[in-house]
């Protein structure tokens, strides 16, 4: 018989995170590179973000900007009519206060 010497082989995992981004984030980076001086190119690295990224939301906002200006006014910062009661609020604030309480001690009986 032979011997074979088989090197074993390395798998790197890498994990990767997708950044999430607020789109008060993304309306304030898109406005910048629509009214500042500065290259888009110094904008991302500024931002930390890759240019085709910020692409993206250029793109979306010239296609889909215009929206904003067909939206309701309770939309715009005028408060609308709850959809539940204060009271029954009230009652689900209690019951998770409760829940949050109990898993708290159950918690620290672990600890």
């Amino acid at each position: 018989m032979s011997k074979t010497n088989h090197s074993p082989i390395h798998i790197s995992l890498c994990q990767q995170y997708k950044k999430s981004y607020s789109d008060e984030f993304k309306f304030q980076v898109v406005l910048e590179t629509f009214t500042s001086d500065h290259t888009i190119e110094s904008i991302c690295r500024k931002h930390g973000i890759h240019m085709t990224q910020i692409n993206q939301w250029r793109k979306a906002f010239k296609e889909h900007g215009h929206t904003i200006f067909s939206l309701k006014r309770t939309h715009l910062g005028k408060k609308s009519s709850p959809d539940k009661d204060p009271t029954e609020l009230t009652r689900i604030i209690g019951e998770l206060t409760i829940q949050n309480q109990i898993l708290k001690k159950a918690l620290s009986v672990w600890d």
